[in-house]
Order: C-alpha cells, then structure tokens, then sequence
C-alpha cells in the first residue's frame, strides 16, 4: 500500500515538508485574519466616536492637519514600496537555504507585509481622532484593503517559491 504524498506544483516532495509547509501557512493565516480583524476594530472606533460625540469634530484644533493629511496620505501611497523592500530584504536574508529557512522566510514576509498593509488603515484613524473627518479614514482604509487583497497570502505561491529555492540547492 502506497504512503500518502503531498503533491506540489510540478513535483512530489516529502509528506514532512509538505505538512510543516501547510501548518506555517495556516498560523500565517490566522496571524493575517487577526490584522484583518484590527481593521475593522478600527471602523468600529470611527463609527463610535462620530456617533458618541455627534457632531465629531476631531479632538485637536491643531493648524497644520492640512500638512500632517498630506503627508500620511503620501506615506500611506509609499506603503507599497515599503512592503516590496521588506519582502525582498526578508527573502535575500543571509543564511542557509534549507528547507525549514524558506518556510519561515516566507512566513515572515507574509505577516510583514499584512502589517505594513494595515498602516494606512492606521494613518485614517489617527486623521479622523484629530481632525474628526470620516473621509480621511474610509479612504485610507480602502486603500489598506486594497493592498491586503494584493499581499494576502496565497498558499499556492508559497509551494512555488519553495520548490523553487529547493530546486537551487
């Protein structure tokens, strides 16, 4: 009788791999839906507050909002760039290149790029707390759920990427 084996994209691999692949993804996973969840405590936040103190008018009458929006609106477009640069600079990590050293590369930058997708999300909070604007904060929350959707980790990607660094060796 055969042993059962994990198929990959292209090549049979030890059941070992496989598994410990799978259940990195999977704390991956939670830790992603947790980011996820924080988001939407934000919302939540926003929501409360407009309707606790109606008419919200932010909690500081500071005379540069108008820079500080500006400038985490542009922080907020260069997350992208941020994310990538983390990505790359986790995945060219120094080091060896076996097989339990790629899962958990791959598991760092999927938890690294969650969070640095969540910091416009951040960025609106902050601008609505301050300046008590919904549409500072809806706006960028879009923008974290766009770039969540983009980063979201992808199991399939995972198994590529590993057989791929396994196939250097």
């Amino acid at each position: 009788m055969r042993k059962p084996a994990t198929y990959l994209s292209g090549g049979l691999t030890r059941e070992k791999e496989g598994i410990q692949l799978q259940e990195a993804f999977n704390r991956v996973l939670r830790i992603t839906a947790a980011i996820v969840a924080s988001l939407f405590i934000c919302a939540a936040v926003v929501e409360w507050a407009r309707n606790a103190y109606a008419p919200f008018n932010g909690f500081v009458n500071y005379a540069g909002i108008p820079r500080l929006r500006a400038f985490l609106y542009l922080m907020a477009m260069f997350n992208i760039l941020l994310i990538r640069y983390i990505v790359m600079r986790i995945y060219i990590a120094p080091g060896a290149n076996d097989f339990e050293t790629i899962v958990k590369r791959l598991s760092r930058a999927g938890i690294a790029s969650m969070l640095v997708s969540g910091l416009p999300c951040l960025y609106g909070l902050l601008l609505f707390l301050l300046a008590g604007d919904p549409v500072d904060f809806y706006l960028l929350f879009g923008l974290s759920a766009i770039y969540g959707m983009i980063y979201f980790p992808r199991y399939k990607s995972w198994v590529s990427l590993a057989e791929e660094n396994a196939n250097r060796e």
